[in-house]
């Protein structure tokens, strides 16, 4: 069976999550996958992506460093922004000598393709800093590349995006059934908080993604009032590749518990304090019923009441 890479995205604005969330991430995968590649991002973003950047930075990389220090598998390196490395990767995935460091919104966009590049295997699996994972399936990454190998149309594949429903029904997404199976699910979109995907099967016979620039007048005013250059979303470049090479994306659960994400929509001080107990809740399938088939965790896992007020979203 191919080896596969687990790779782990992390940034100083994370510290706050990434020091509870990384060793249940690593827990689930770490007897799954060869390699884990957690990569830190030395370029500040501007905006909400820089929050506290100055003031989390040593602390994050002498935490993610101490904590990695006595497991074999585990790799850290900072991203390298250099003309040479960029170089390298924007000939590879783009035709390009240089490569956007991030997107429109001031979000990442050089880090995910750093990733790719640096993985040792050439199935990567990466993970966004902030996703909980509960079924704690230790055979998902296997029937993950069993799947791939079956389909060639499948370009991404994913853990199913919340935790399952009876009835087998993923609340506020766009899919279709994938081949009848229970629990499988047919996307023509791929996200950037996770997937699993074969370098080689991305850049066969030397295909190079492209249309990276955003025409879009609302995000080129927001790219130019915050000082970014307009670049789209790595994922819909991504889906937009999907689409025209005929491409899909599969989320499934897997086999027994299998394996499910939870994405949190918004960051309080609460949730801060609160992440040893939604993790072992996560872990332990400690849920309210609205939660399953949602993948943002809802309002009766945790009340985002504050989060809300601050942005008036109605409740």
């Amino acid at each position: 069976m191919n080896k596969v890479t687990l790779q782990i995205s992390l940034a100083p604005s994370d510290y706050k999550h990434a020091i509870h969330l990384l060793p249940h991430q690593i827990k689930i995968f770490y007897n799954q996958v060869d390699e884990i590649l957690l990569t830190y991002d030395t370029h500040k973003s501007k905006g909400r992506f820089g929050l506290n950047w100055e003031q989390n930075n040593k602390l994050l990389w002498d935490y993610i460093t101490e904590f990695a220090s006595d497991k074999e598998k585990i790799r850290v390196i900072k991203i390298d922004y250099s003309k040479q490395k960029q170089k390298e990767i924007g000939n590879k995935y783009f035709r390009l000598n240089q490569v956007p460091a991030k997107d429109w919104r001031g979000g990442p966009f050089y880090t995910y393709f750093f990733g790719l590049n640096e993985a040792k295997n050439d199935f990567v699996f990466h993970i966004d800093s902030d996703i909980f994972f509960g079924g704690k399936s230790q055979t998902w990454i296997d029937e993950a590349l069993k799947t791939y190998h079956s389909d060639t149309k499948i370009l991404f594949i994913s853990p199913l995006p919340g935790p399952p429903r009876e009835d087998s029904i993923l609340i506020n997404q766009k899919y279709l059934p994938y081949k009848s199976k229970e629990y499988f699910f047919e996307f023509k979109q791929m996200s950037t908080r996770l997937f699993l995907v074969s370098k080689h099967r991305l850049l066969k016979d030397g295909v190079h993604i492209e249309d990276l620039l955003t025409l879009k007048p609302r995000e080129l005013i927001r790219a130019f009032y915050r000082k970014n250059m307009p670049y789209k979303l790595p994922e819909l470049i991504l889906s937009n590749f999907m689409e025209k090479k005929s491409k899909i994306r599969i989320d499934f659960l897997g086999n027994n518990e299998g394996l499910w994400s939870l994405h949190p929509p918004y960051r309080t001080e609460k949730f801060y304090e609160d992440l040893p107990i939604l993790i072992e809740r996560v872990e332990t399938n400690n849920l309210p019923i609205t939660q399953r088939g949602n993948y943002d965790i809802v309002d009766d896992f945790f009340d985002w009441s504050i989060a809300k007020s601050k942005l008036n979203i109605k409740q």
